[in-house]
C-alpha cells in the first residue's frame, strides 16, 4: 500500500517545528506559518502585543507576559511593584514613592512637606544642640550634617581621609604624628626637613646640587670622588694611588724616581732607565745616570739600540 508523502512546505520549518500533514507544530517560542515568527510568553496574556519575542504590555500591566499590574510613574524608581502598589524605600512616600517621608510620619501631630515636620502649633519637633548650627538637618533630635562637619551640633570640621590614621584632626587641619607630613598625613617625613634647599621625596631627600647626607646638611664633592677616595667637608680624601681634586689622577710609584713621565698610573722611562718606578738601569748599562756600559765593547761590534751610540762613541775615542 502507497503511503502518501505529506506536504513540504518552503524553507522546511526553519528548523523551528515540525511538519504533519502539510502544517507546521512549531516548537514553544515560536510560531506562524512556517514558525519563522517568535512567539512571546503566554501570548502577553492578551494584554499587549508580541514584537519579536517580547511582549510591549498596556499601560496598565507590567512583567515578561504582561500578567503583573503596573504602579504609577514606575514607583519613581524610589521603591518597588508589588500587586500594582508602590512599595516605597525607606525615607519616602505616596503612591509613586515620589514623596519625602517624615520620622515617625511627624507622630501624627504636623504634617510632612518636602521630608520636613511642620508641626501643629501646639507641638515641636525634638530639637538638636545649637540647632546644627545651621549645617544641615535635624533628625528626630540628632543632626545629619553637611560633607565637612561632624559632631553632635555639626560644629567640628572633618578633616581630609581621617588624616590617614596618622594625626589628629584639629578644627578641619590634621595634627601628623612626627613621622608624617602632608595635608591627610598621607606622606613620610624626612629627617630635618632636608637642609640646604633638599625636597622630601617618599621620606628620603633628595638634595641640591653640591649637597649631600641623609638630611643635605653635608657638602657634596666633586664628582664623588671618581670613586677613589671619601668626602669630608666637601673635599675628597683620596685612596691611595690617586690624586687630584675629583681623585681622578692614578699616581706613579716614587713619581717614577724623576726618571721619567707618569702616564695614567705607569712610568715611561727616560733612555737608559727601566722598572716600574725607573730606578733600574736598562740591561748592560750600569751608573748612576745608567749611560756606561758593563764592559767595553769591541770597535767591532754593531751598534743596534740608539740609546748606546753616545757611549759607543766615546769608547771609541779612547782608542
Amino acid at each position: 500500500m502507497a503511503h502518501k508523502t505529506p506536504n513540504v512546505l518552503s524553507h522546511a520549518t526553519y528548523d523551528q517545528g515540525r511538519c504533519e500533514d502539510g502544517k507546521c507544530v512549531c516548537f514553544p517560542g515560536h510560531s506562524g506559518p512556517d514558525c519563522s515568527e517568535s512567539s512571546c510568553p503566554n501570548n502577553c496574556n492578551d494584554r499587549g502585543k508580541c514584537v519579536k519575542g517580547q511582549c510591549e504590555c498596556h499601560p496598565e500591566f507590567s512583567g515578561p507576559d504582561c500578567s503583573q499590574t503596573a504602579c504609577p510613574g514606575n514607583c519613581s524608581r524610589r521603591g518597588r511593584c508589588e500587586n500594582g502598589k508602590c512599595v516605597c524605600d525607606s525615607g519616602f512616600t505616596g503612591p509613586q514613592c515620589a514623596d519625602e517621608s517624615c520620622p515617625g510620619s511627624c507622630n501624627k501631630k504636623g504634617s510632612c512637606v518636602n521630608g520636613r515636620c511642620v508641626c501643629n502649633p501646639e507641638f515641636t519637633e525634638m530639637a538638636c544642640p545649637g540647632n546644627c548650627n545651621d549645617r544641615e538637618r535635624c533628625v528626630n533630635g540628632q543632626c545629619e550634617c553637611k560633607e565637612g562637619f561632624t559632631g553632635r551640633d555639626c560644629s567640628e570640621r572633618t578633616c581630609p581621609n581621617g588624616c590617614s590614621d596618622r594625626g589628629r584632626c584639629e578644627n578641619g587641619r590634621c595634627e601628623c604624628s612626627p613621622e608624617f607630613t602632608g595635608p591627610d598625613c598621607s606622606q613620610t617625613t624626612c629627617p630635618d626637613d632636608c637642609k640646604n634647599g633638599g625636597s622630601c621625596v617618599a621620606g628620603q631627600c633628595a638634595c641640591k646640587e653640591g649637597f649631600t647626607g641623609p638630611d643635605c646638611s653635608e657638602a657634596a664633592c666633586p664628582g664623588n670622588c671618581s670613586n677613589n677616595g671619601k668626602c669630608e667637608n666637601g673635599k675628597c680624601l683620596c685612596s691611595v694611588g690617586f690624586i687630584g681634586p675629583k681623585c681622578g689622577t692614578q699616581v706613579c710609584p716614587n713619581k717614577c724616581s724623576n726618571r721619567g713621565n707618569c702616564m695614567r698610573g705607569r712610568c715611561e722611562c727616560q733612555r737608559g732607565f727601566t722598572g716600574k718606578d725607573c730606578s733600574q738601569c736598562e740591561k748592560g748599562l750600569t751608573g748612576p745616570n745608567c749611560d756606561t756600559g758593563e764592559s767595553k765593547p769591541s770597535a767591532s761590534i754593531p751598534v743596534r739600540d740608539m740609546r748606546t751610540k753616545p757611549l759607543i762613541q766615546k769608547l771609541h775615542s779612547q782608542f
